[in-house]
């Protein structure tokens, strides 16, 4: 580096929380005087002071850095003087780039007054890199100090964001606890009953524009005008679907505290990525919840199915819940553009690969409707006037199948382990074979693909297994939420998609068929949540029939006509 008549200093000053620099010594202001006086002393005129107040020094992205390297590209500095490394930064690869490589490439010499070092006096830089190091893991200790305390905090429950979610504030006596602010809270609601009577994305960003419904940004804008201090305004009723997918996704709304659903990739990185569910930090009850559980259910349960908005923007009431007997897939609906009306459901399957791999399966769509309709009444009358009765017998009827379907999968579960454990053995032996040359590498390693793939769906298998297990013994003391939910649909007129995803699992439709009397007739059968397929009859038709008989009495009696019930015939 040539030593010149004069130089250009650009004095260059940082200061973050991290740093622990409190007091006088450690601010900006200080760090300007020493610099001021160090340049002075010198004769080194100052450009310029460039100072990043609030940034991390493990990032090289600040604003004023950037503009002192630009500057520096410019031809108008030569010379770059700090208060000491560490306020010039805290990760040595990068550190050493620019003092070791960029400015001597540009012909700049740097100054750190607190090492005494000074790039012009080669014999000095041996220092320099120790140092940088030092404040590097100096940086990262911080770091991981940090992290566990802001993990101790979201353990205990405490919010740790820079700001509220949409629907909440923060407690003014405390920070770390969230209320519910009003105002928002209500559109909260709206958006996820919309989205529960079938209410698309689309339709849904278009609709809260259309009631001039302020955004999520918008709205903390202008509740807190002095956030930003730049003017970044979007369109204040301009929703996005992103917008309220975040909104649909968010656990808080059930009074729940999440934390590191995101993360960066290291240290010195500031991308954030996703983090596996399994392991965020989830507190309950730690505030007062905007949403049911029932309706975060429902919600998320419509989400997992694809639908599709019609010309109108709404998503027919059916979507994801009508299966195919057959082949299991999906019934399609058909929907008439001019007459604006669904028409006829038939399997996705047969209607792209035709008769080889499935049949129609077809159903009307007004005759679904009617189906469901009067079998969700028929069960909502029962829950309503013998609700005693009712539960014992659901809870019985679905303990005996569970009973017998968890059995089979404990059997089945105990086969599949017993096989992985016998793999293990002989993978080992011929790992060991192989080694001892009594079986040819070659044919060794196709033994080896061959049983580390069954070994891999056996596991699949076993882990399926176990949560079927896991759910079905979960599953006996649902009858009771069964009925709760039912009995709310007693004189229910129409259906709706909020209606039919918090009631029903699924509907598997079987093909048409000729019964004995020569007529065609179609089961359909209703799959409800908590308790499953019920053979139901019509039984309030059957009460005036039975005589001084308990509801019991009455199933036993009526368990042809349950049966033929469920065979409707249809006309297309």
């Amino acid at each position: 580096m040539t030593k010149r008549a004069s130089y250009r200093a650009a004095g260059y000053c940082r200061l973050s929380v991290d740093d622990g620099a409190a007091g006088e010594s450690g601010s900006i202001e200080t760090q300007r005087t020493l610099l001021t006086q160090h340049c002075k002393e010198q004769g080194f005129p100052i450009h310029d002071f460039y100072c990043d107040d609030g940034w991390s020094g493990t990032s090289f992205e600040r604003p004023r850095f950037q503009q002192m390297i630009a500057d520096i590209e410019a031809g108008l500095v030569d010379l770059v003087v700090v208060k000491d490394l560490s306020r010039f930064g805290r990760e040595y690869a990068q550190m050493g780039l620019y003092i070791e490589h960029f400015f001597v490439e540009h012909d700049v010499r740097f100054i750190a007054i607190g090492e005494g070092i000074d790039t012009l006096n080669g014999n000095d830089n041996i220092l320099m890199p120790i140092t940088n190091v030092i404040n590097s893991l100096y940086a990262k200790d911080c770091s991981r100090k940090t992290k566990a305390a802001h993990r101790a905090r979201a353990q205990a429950g405490k919010f740790l964001g820079s700001s509220a979610p949409f629907g909440y504030m923060k407690n003014p006596d405390n920070r770390h606890h969230l209320i519910i602010d009003l105002p928002a809270a209500e559109v909260v609601q709206h958006i996820f009953r919309m989205f529960c009577d079938g209410v698309g994305y689309v339709r849904m960003t278009k609709i809260l524009r259309e009631e001039n419904i302020l955004n999520p940004q918008a709205y903390f804008n202008q509740n807190n005008p002095d956030y930003y201090k730049n003017d970044y305004w979007r369109q204040p009723f301009d929703w996005h679907a992103t917008s309220v997918r975040t909104i649909l996704n968010n656990p808080v709304y059930l009074g729940k505290t999440v934390f590191g659903r995101t993360k960066t990739k290291g240290l010195y990185q500031k991308d954030r990525v996703q983090v596996d569910e399994e392991d965020w930090i989830i507190v309950e009850g730690t505030h007062e919840p905007i949403i049911t559980q029932n309706a975060w259910d429902v919600a998320h349960k419509m989400m997992e199915s694809r639908r599709r908005e019609c010309s109108n923007g709404r998503i027919q009431m059916f979507a994801g819940l009508v299966k195919c007997s057959g082949c299991g897939s999906a019934l399609n609906v058909s929907y008439d553009a001019k007459k604006e009306k669904f028409k006829n459901f038939s399997c996705w399957v047969y209607k792209n690969y035709g008769k080889e791999r499935c049949t129609s399966h077809a159903i009307g769509w007004q005759a679904m409707q009617t189906i469901v309709l009067n079998d969700i009444r028929r069960n909502a009358q029962i829950a309503v006037d013998h609700a005693e009765e009712y539960l014992q017998m659901l809870t019985s009827a679905h303990t005996d199948k569970q009973k017998k379907e968890t059995a089979k999968n404990k059997r089945a579960l105990k086969v599949a382990e017993k096989r992985i454990a016998e793999l293990d053995r002989i993978i080992s032996k011929l790992y060991e074979d192989s080694i001892l040359g009594k079986v040819s590498e070659a044919r060794a390693q196709n033994m080896m693909t061959a049983y580390e793939q069954e070994q891999h769906e056996l596991s699949a298998k076993r882990d399926a297994l176990q949560f079927e297990i896991s759910q079905a013994e979960e599953a006996y003391d649902n009858a009771e939420n069964f009925i709760h939910l039912v009995a709310k649909y007693l004189y229910v007129e129409e259906l709706n998609a909020a209606i039919l995803n918090e009631l029903i699992e699924k509907i598997v439709v079987h093909e048409k068929e000729i019964d004995w009397n020569g007529k065609k007739v179609q089961q359909v059968d209703i799959h409800y949540r908590f308790v499953g397929y019920l053979p139901v009859p019509n039984i309030l038709e059957g009460f005036g029939r039975v005589e001084a008989g308990s509801l019991q009495e009455l199933w036993e009696a009526t368990e042809r006509e349950m049966m033929a019930a469920q065979r409707e015939f249809v006309k297309e």
